[in-house]
């Protein structure tokens, strides 16, 4: 897979070493999927703290506390949380309808924002959120994405409300038991059972769909999959299931500058992403720089990297010298 978040840029330094670095996600879905509710559980904060800009300003109308959809009527608007200022976000209502021209008006979105040279503008990937406990059907606007992105931008979809799924097909199970046997008393064992079977009819339906989909995909490893449960409040499962959001998603990207960008917005291994910008920062004054692929590499043989590196170029160890804090990372791990 050609990915579009290792495409050279002449602004990529200065990306590396401006503080404001931003991963930029594209959320879709239908009405009711639960997108808000995976935003708010990823960015630890209520959607009414959210701030929406329209082409770098401020809209100040979309700052009404309590309105749960402001901002996501329009797909280049950008949705942030203070709390995670790392991230920007993109919704588009509507698709789920599969109308012709809100398709057509995402797809511009993705296709502009997939081939962008410079890293900050690029689209990093999509979070697609397909609810459980509604229609069996995919929609239209749950499979176009599949062939906008093309492989070339990761894409996740959330398998949403999986506990409601649950619980109707119990009811439903139940419902046809009573019809059958109006009889039986409906005791603990029986709901018990029939909770049982509700759950791996759910689960059967996952697996339905997650091969439909990926038979609509053309890179299989730009595409992961994640079902939630409770989301409804901030819990320390919750909290995992972001965590395992954010590991699938950077699963599916390409190449370490991308997945060191994701990691140093989300907070997490700031030590070995901190010296991984420290490579990019060096990698780009010079040339002689070891191919790293996709891979990602451990600490101690990133700072060997670096040092080596750093060795080789215009700034000579023994010239530059190392701060403190460096060097003694530097031999408690070498």
């Amino acid at each position: 897979m050609t990915s579009h978040t290792e495409t050279p840029s002449t602004d990529d330094l200065s990306f590396w070493t401006s503080r404001k670095l931003e991963f930029r996600v594209l959320i879709l879905g239908r009405a009711n999927a639960g997108k808000t509710t995976i935003l708010e559980r990823v960015a630890g904060a209520a959607i009414s703290e959210t701030e929406v800009r329209q082409d770098g300003k401020l809209l100040h109308t979309q700052m009404i506390k309590g309105q749960s959809n402001r901002g996501f009527h329009n797909v280049d608007n950008e949705i942030r949380f203070p709390s995670r200022p790392g991230f920007v976000f993109h919704d588009s209502q509507g698709v789920e309808a599969g109308s012709a021209e809100e398709l057509s008006t995402v797809q511009k979105f993705v296709t502009n924002r997939s081939s962008a040279t410079h890293l900050g503008l690029q689209l990093h990937a999509i979070w697609m959120c397909v609810p459980l406990d509604e229609s069996r059907e995919l929609f239209e606007g749950e499979k176009a994405p599949f062939r906008w992105s093309k492989g070339a931008t990761p894409l996740v979809v959330i398998f949403t409300k999986r506990d409601g799924a649950v619980v109707k097909e119990m009811s439903d199970i139940i419902d046809q038991l009573m019809k059958d046997s109006p009889e039986v008393t409906v005791g603990r064992s029986v709901k018990k059972e029939a909770r049982g079977k509700a759950d791996v009819k759910v689960t059967n339906r996952v697996n339905e769909l997650q091969g439909e989909l990926r038979a609509l995909s053309l890179a299989d490893d730009a595409v992961a999959f994640l079902t939630t449960s409770g989301m409804e409040e901030r819990t320390a499962d919750t909290d995992k299931t972001c965590e395992k959001l954010i590991e699938l998603t950077e699963d599916c990207l390409t190449g370490p500058r991308i997945k060191t960008l994701l990691s140093a917005v989300w907070g997490r291994n700031l030590l070995t992403r901190g010296f991984w910008m420290i490579y990019w920062t060096l990698k780009g004054n010079h040339e002689a720089v070891i191919q790293l692929g996709s891979r990602t590499p451990g600490t101690r043989e990133m700072i060997a990297v670096i040092v080596r590196n750093m060795m080789v170029s215009n700034f000579s160890v023994h010239v530059v010298p190392l701060p403190n804090g460096f060097r003694r990372c530097l031999h408690s791990l070498m």
